[in-house]
């Protein structure tokens, strides 16, 4: 009866999502399921699988068949077995096969379930998307009609994890720490893996960074979406932020003026060194200001 009333859940499409009806348990006696040699008990509605030794002192009854179904998730390729002991469901045993378990079954047919037990149901803090994660580690993006198949399992909100993505660049960022604006860019690979979370677009990340070595025109972000130096058309698109500027590290006296086609090259070179170091590379021979001056 019991057997009977779970395999009509499943074919409604509901699955292991319902609970057996009060009453419904097995039968007290011996079972075996079919994937495993372990022999069961069941006495008073509590089942437990027994030694050889309580086995062969009971006198080796013959086993009857476990309650047992097969069900895995629409998207992922893993079996599990579920034998249904009685109610509630946390009576129910639940094992992943192998498969040569699967084939000591018999090579069932499995049904799609609508929550498997040991599933993690969590939401970023970066979109209203749901997600869960199997026994086996397969992640998959809910639909509301899968969340309403599970019986709306209660779910985690990651509230400080996340993904972004900013407006003027590609990568996606797994966000570690929102508030700490910690984090790392990520591939295909990781983002297919993790159910393609739609990332959260924004400008800016928390505490990423704009800077400038001294006078020098280029423009750098430092941030988990990477550090690089920008284009304008990057730099405008963030919002044109005022970038810090930056002491540039000591060149000593690595140049000299054969190092420079033009002498715009290098009064650039000059001015960006002078104000933190001096003329430390010597290209200002009459102290004006003025270096490489026999440049064209």
């Amino acid at each position: 009866m019991a057997a009977a009333l779970v395999g009509a859940a499943v074919g409604m499409g509901l699955a292991v999502a319902v609970a057996l009806p009060a009453g419904a348990a097995v039968a007290d006696g011996y079972y075996k399921q079919p994937f495993d040699p372990a022999v069961w008990r069941v006495d008073g509605g509590n089942a437990r699988a027994i030694s050889y030794d309580e086995w062969a002192a009971a006198g080796f009854p013959q086993p009857a068949a476990s309650p047992t179904d097969y069900v895995k998730y629409a998207w992922s390729p893993t079996i599990y077995a579920v034998t249904f002991w009685g109610d509630p469901t946390s009576t129910w045993d639940w094992d992943r096969l192998t498969e040569a378990q699967w084939q000591a079954a018999g090579s069932p047919a499995p049904r799609n379930a609508g929550w498997i037990a040991g599933s993690y149901y969590y939401q970023w803090a970066t979109a209203n998307e749901l997600f869960v994660e199997g026994p086996d580690g397969v992640r998959h993006k809910l639909t509301y009609e899968e969340w309403a198949a599970s019986n709306f399992q209660s779910f985690e909100r990651r509230a400080n994890e996340g993904f972004q993505k900013l407006s003027w660049a590609p990568n996606i960022i797994r966000m570690t720490n929102l508030a700490g604006g910690q984090g790392y860019s990520i591939g295909y690979g990781e983002w297919s893996a993790q159910a393609f979370p739609t990332p959260q677009v924004v400008r800016r990340v928390t505490n990423d960074r704009f800077y400038k070595f001294g006078t020098a025109p280029t423009i750098y972000y430092e941030g988990p979406a990477f550090h690089r130096a920008v284009t304008y058309q990057e730099w405008v698109a963030a919002g044109s932020p005022a970038p810090e500027v930056r002491a540039p590290s000591n060149p000593g006296n690595s140049v000299d003026c054969s190092d420079f086609a033009t002498q715009r090259e290098a009064q650039a070179w000059f001015d960006l060194y002078y104000p933190y170091y001096g003329d430390v590379a010597q290209l200002d021979s009459d102290n004006d200001r003025i270096a490489c001056e026999s440049l064209p």
